[in-house]
């Protein structure tokens, strides 16, 4: 996953401040994950939850999630211009909440409840769909920031003659 936000960083950076934001958010949220998760060279097989790692993780999550919906999302939206983008925009937002939905109760059953051996299992299983319903939640985020890419979403303009002024 970080590979692809490498690639999409590398096309989009820079042209609007919000795109940059969550994609900045994006790779905070991927490496707190791979850091509760134990993606590491030379990891034994079994080892101990970092309780801070999923502290970390677990509150990054949320301030993702909740930034995304209440932020980005809706200005990303509210600044594309014309009737098509917005449709199209308006057709990502409920499985975007969709998946907002299905992460909070991943949260509730499983991230924030006391992990033992009791629920150790189901624990590893809930992991792992986050990181499925992550992966699920970029690839719509990935097409909402490339349909603000492709409506030129507060791009910087671009100087042409008539719009520079003639030097006396």
């Amino acid at each position: 996953m970080l590979t692809q936000l490498d690639d999409l960083a590398r096309r989009v950076s820079g042209d609007n401040e919000l795109v940059d934001a969550l994609l900045r958010a994006r790779r905070q949220l991927l490496v707190s994950y791979y850091a509760l998760i134990g993606i590491k060279p030379h990891k034994e097989a079994l080892s101990a939850l970092d309780e801070q790692a999923l502290d970390a993780f677990c509150h990054g999550l949320v301030d993702y999630l909740s930034t995304g919906h209440f932020s980005i999302y809706e200005r990303i939206i509210s600044e594309m211009e014309g009737d098509s983008p917005l449709i199209a925009a308006a057709q990502l937002y409920p499985a975007l909440e969709a998946n907002t939905d299905r992460m909070m109760q991943l949260y509730d059953s499983h991230l924030q409840q006391a992990i033992n051996d009791d629920n150790c299992v189901e624990f590893q299983k809930a992991l792992s769909e986050v990181g499925e319903v992550l992966e699920s939640r970029f690839t719509l985020e990935d097409k909402l920031v490339q349909l603000a890419w492709d409506n030129q979403l507060a791009r910087p303009p671009v100087a042409n003659e008539s719009s520079m002024a003639r030097p006396a």
